[in-house]
């Protein structure tokens, strides 16, 4: 990587995925190039480790999308699962690029952590490990009101500062009913997590991961639906800023 997109930028931040309700004034982003931030994973001399705040809050770089500059990467690795249906068009112009967009390349450390939450949109989603080993701790979608969800109204993601490897059940007391189930990916290994499934996962490694948002007979008219109520819901928040702008 380092390499053939050393001088790329990437962004990376001690908390992931973002959390629009909290996460504002609490949480680290920086921009570096890909150079420096493999430096960062190596261990090797860089200037991002003095950032950390603590062992724990570890910058993860989670929203690197090179199929959309480089796709002439597609001739290495798929970004098509032979074992499930993928509806969404390849094609040309805005529908390559909302097509590539759906894939994204997740790196980082040792000890990265992807907080618990389930995908956007009620899209499925499926992870490849290409470097390292990762821990996923998944909940059935209808443990929502267990986990002591926050929902956006926007786009139907859900969130939660439940946290199922060091659980906290004075102040999440419902997730004593939830039902994990935890599984190591090691590298070459996928997970697949159907529409609304919630997962938590951590980096045991220095980690690659290839992942991909999808829709298919499944879950593309609920899918359609929530893009119409986004698009919905974005266009009245215009028409109730306008006024505040004359």
């Amino acid at each position: 990587l380092a390499d053939q997109f050393g001088d790329e930028e990437v962004m990376s931040s001690d908390l992931a995925p973002f959390f629009q309700h909290c996460d504002r004034g609490h949480i680290q982003t920086v921009r570096t190039s890909m150079r420096e931030y493999v430096r960062y994973v190596l261990g090797e001399p860089n200037g991002i480790r003095f950032l950390q705040q603590s062992d724990s809050k570890v910058f993860y770089s989670n929203g690197w999308t090179p199929f959309m500059k480089h796709d002439h990467l597609l001739g290495d690795v798929s970004d098509r699962l032979y074992c499930v249906r993928d509806s969404i068009p390849r094609g040309d112009g805005p529908a390559k690029e909302f097509n590539t967009s759906l894939t994204k390349v997740f790196m980082g450390p040792a000890g990265t952590i992807s907080r618990l939450h389930h995908d956007t949109y009620s899209t499925h989603v499926w992870l490849s490990q290409i470097r390292g080993r990762k821990q996923f701790i998944c909940y059935p979608p209808d443990d929502a009101e267990n986990l002591h969800c926050h929902e956006d109204p926007e786009c139907d993601g859900r969130t939660t500062l439940f946290d199922p490897s060091s659980p906290d059940y004075t102040a999440f007391p419902r997730a004593r009913r939830a039902r994990p189930y935890s599984v190591v990916v090691e590298e070459g290994e996928t997970v697949i997590l159907p529409s609304r499934w919630w997962h938590w996962a951590k980096s045991l490694t220095p980690s690659i991961t290839l992942m991909r948002n999808f829709v298919n007979e499944v879950n593309m008219k609920e899918y359609m639906e929530l893009q119409r109520r986004a698009r919905s819901f974005r266009e009245s928040q215009q028409r109730q800023e306008a006024p505040r702008e004359q």
